[in-house]
């Protein structure tokens, strides 16, 4: 294949060949989004311009020079050590890179890092590195796994629907400069001009790794430390002022504060070095001990959504399911009654670099280290949905359609965790959560043949995690006031949900609140206030067609009774996600496999949807029509084939199959408290294909939809 381009990997002696010039194919498959301005295989200190780099380490590089799939893939050390190469192969000494900072301030900077697809970097240009001063990593019950062809770790296992793997964050040293924003050098990304213009960044110059021939003149020995705390249960009682029943100093003690078995550094050779990996736990969610006795707490009044508080303690020592109390909600809500705790493997800190060569000559800047919830949509970002809504001419403008802003935490312009242990960052550093890419020369640019190509692959930099707080999918927000007596915002990890399963029951509810982490378990349970399903799931995600259910619940299903019609569903009173994780019940295989693309036809087929039934934006109209069913149509399809025999019209490419109906009265079975029914005053289904709608209204024959 890298013959195809002149490149000769065989070649005595090599490092000649690395560097001599190249007539690059960049209609070779995968090398369309090689930048224009390389022509080598190394180009010192310019990974995007490094033809070996990109060919190993570019995920839409999977097919050799005849169009056949590649047999072997680089492991992700051999990935690092051309990485290494290309700051090795001429390496600077400490004084050429103060000249090329221009004066700016230097320290050694731990960074996130992806080489990424030409849309998903910074200038959009071509293939490139993207650096983050925070990584996102995420917790599993499965260790983790590398997926050699995608350059990426995956959450899936195979022969296990209900595991879900650890997700890593591949952390690195560089020698760095601090600069304001500057949108045509280095970013950040989505620059904010009103914000980012004013603000210091720090930006990669130099990776550093170990060894004589990373600075000239120099033999370095490079070492990363992590700290890692999770004190949710801490915030709770201090929340509570000690009317939960614990005070200090029992609260700073474990399992109020856990930091230890959180994460580790990988140890295994074909990975490399600074891959922090969240460790798996048995269970999502675990029973909290404290002295070796099961932990347990006085409920407050108002806690819900707050902390678990379902499972009472009675005076005997039993164990009490709140669930199968009829008005479990109200009983929570009141408190006054002992519940069990229980705890996550989430949580917050930081990474930072320690090179005793360099020690006295630079200042060492952490990079913000953050163990987050798992994501049902990881080939889905934030910030990929952004870009796609705001140009999508069939959304309304701006694109409100969700129950929350549509944002990314790159875009967040808040300080990290001001109350971590040795307090390494500062008030004043709010840019840690953006992405930059490395310094261009002054009117340098470049670009590719294809600028738009991306891979669906999960990421470990903010742009993939939610950014709008309240509190939050990752991370919370804190507020307060600062010793002049002015609002301070910083991030947390302590400020989420008690496990972190309570966030995601009222997330999902809320028709996917944090887009493209969180489902939309809108449709599972009986209509609720204004809700309506916004980003639909299949009837076989919610397992109405018998598999397992992402979230384990039962979904809505027809009835026929003397008195008509009618759906049933399970109350979300009554629901348990905290359960479902103690159960081993979640599952992110269907979801999970959601790409962008088919995301996107969701949301926009749904909005369709309720334009046709004609309740608009409406979202108390749009409530009245709750979903029923919602499937892919594979052909030959018999009920499309009369669909679209009746209204004269062939649907063409894709075709979503929706039945809503418009509801009536809604009640409490007698029988079973934890049920609702709602009667079906009439039904309509729709066949949705991305240029025409048929819809078909009870028994009625098909139409065109208008």
């Amino acid at each position: 294949m890298l013959l195809r381009h002149g490149l000769d990997i065989l070649a005595v002696p090599l490092d000649s060949e690395l560097i001599k010039p190249l007539t690059i194919d960049r209609n070779l498959p995968g090398f369309e989004g090689f930048t224009s301005a390389g022509n080598r295989a190394i180009e010192s200190s310019q990974p995007s311009h490094s033809l070996l780099y990109h060919a190993l380490a570019s995920p839409e590089v999977t097919l050799d020079e005849a169009g056949q799939p590649l047999q072997l893939y680089p492991t992700p050390a051999e990935i690092e050590a051309i990485l290494d190469y290309v700051y090795g192969v001429n390496p600077p000494t400490l004084e050429d890179l103060q000249r090329k900072a221009e004066g700016a301030p230097l320290a050694l900077v731990v960074f996130a890092s992806e080489y990424r697809c030409a849309g998903d970097t910074v200038h959009g240009e071509h293939a490139d590195l993207c650096f983050s001063r925070t990584g996102i990593a995420r917790v599993g019950t499965v260790a983790a796994h590398y997926d050699a062809q995608r350059r990426c770790f995956l959450p899936f296992v195979d022969d296990d629907v209900h595991g879900i793997r650890v997700m890593p964050v591949r952390y690195s040293a560089y020698i760095a400069m601090q600069h304001k924003g500057n949108a045509a050098r280095f970013g950040p990304m989505d620059f904010q001009d009103d914000v980012d213009a004013g603000l210091d960044f720090w930006v990669p110059l130099h990776k550093l790794f170990e060894g004589t021939q990373c600075l000239a003149g120099m033999d370095l020995t490079l070492e990363l430390d992590n700290y890692q705390i999770n004190e949710k249960l801490r915030y709770v009682h201090r929340y509570y002022e000690g009317t939960a029943g614990w005070q200090e100093p029992e609260i700073s003690q474990p399992p109020f504060v856990i930091t230890d078995g959180l994460a580790v550094w990988a140890t295994q050779a074909d990975l490399g070095p600074g891959l922090l990996l969240p460790q798996p736990k048995s269970r999502l969610v675990e029973l909290a001990y404290y002295q070796g006795k099961p932990l347990s707490f006085q409920v407050p009044r108002g806690t819900s959504g707050i902390v678990h508080a379902r499972h009472q303690v009675s005076k005997d020592g039993q164990i009490k399911d709140l669930n199968d109390r009829e008005g479990v909600d109200e009983i929570v809500r009141q408190g006054g009654y002992r519940a069990l705790h229980y705890h996550d493997g989430m949580a917050d800190g930081w990474v930072r670099a320690h090179c005793p060569s360099l020690e006295n000559s630079l200042p060492s800047v952490a990079a913000y280290s953050v163990i987050g919830a798992p994501d049902f949509f990881p080939l889905c970002s934030q910030r990929q949905l952004i870009r796609w809504a705001n140009t999508e001419p069939n959304l309304p403008t701006p694109p409100d359609i969700w129950h929350t802003k549509l944002e990314a935490l790159s875009n967040i312009r808040y300080c990290a965790n001001l109350s971590l242990k040795d307090q390494p960052f500062s008030a004043d550093d709010r840019g840690v959560t953006a992405i930059v890419a490395l310094p261009r020369e002054a009117g340098s640019t470049s670009s590719s043949a294809n600028s738009a190509t991306t891979v669906a692959r999960p990421s470990s930099l903010p742009d993939a995690a939610a950014g709008v707080f309240g509190p939050g999918w990752e991370l919370g927000r804190v507020f307060q006031l600062s010793e002049d007596n002015t609002s301070l915002h910083f991030l947390a990890g302590y400020k989420l949900a008690s496990p972190f399963s309570e966030d995601v029951r009222i997330c999902a509810a809320l028709s996917s609140f944090w887009p493209g982490v969180a489902p939309d378990s809108a449709r599972t349970f009986e209509p609720r206030g204004s809700l309506h399903t916004i980003i639909p799931l299949t009837d076989q995600e919610i397992g109405q067609t018998g598999g397992p259910a992402w979230d384990n619940q039962r979904g809505p299903r027809l009835v026929e009774q003397a008195e008509g019609r009618f759906v049933q569903y399970h109350a979300y009173e009554y629901t348990d996600y905290t359960q479902v994780a103690l159960d081993g019940g979640f599952s992110l295989q269907l979801t999970g496999n959601t790409t962008l693309q088919d995301y996107e036809d969701r949301v926009l087929s749904m909005n369709r949807v309720y334009n046709v039934l004609g309740v608009g934006s409406n979202k108390p109209e749009r409530n009245k029509w709750p979903i029923l069913s919602f499937t892919f149509v594979h052909r030959p399809d018999e009920e499309l084939d009369t669909a679209e025999q009746e209204a004269g019209l062939q649907l063409s490419g894709w075709v979503h199959r929706y039945q809503l109906y418009e509801r009536g009265l809604d009640s409490t079975r007698d029988i079973d408290f934890k049920l609702r029914n709602v009667e079906i005053l009439h039904q309509a289904t729709l066949l949705v294909s991305a240029e025409a709608i048929l819809v078909k209204h009870d028994e009625s024959s098909w139409q065109i939809a208008k």
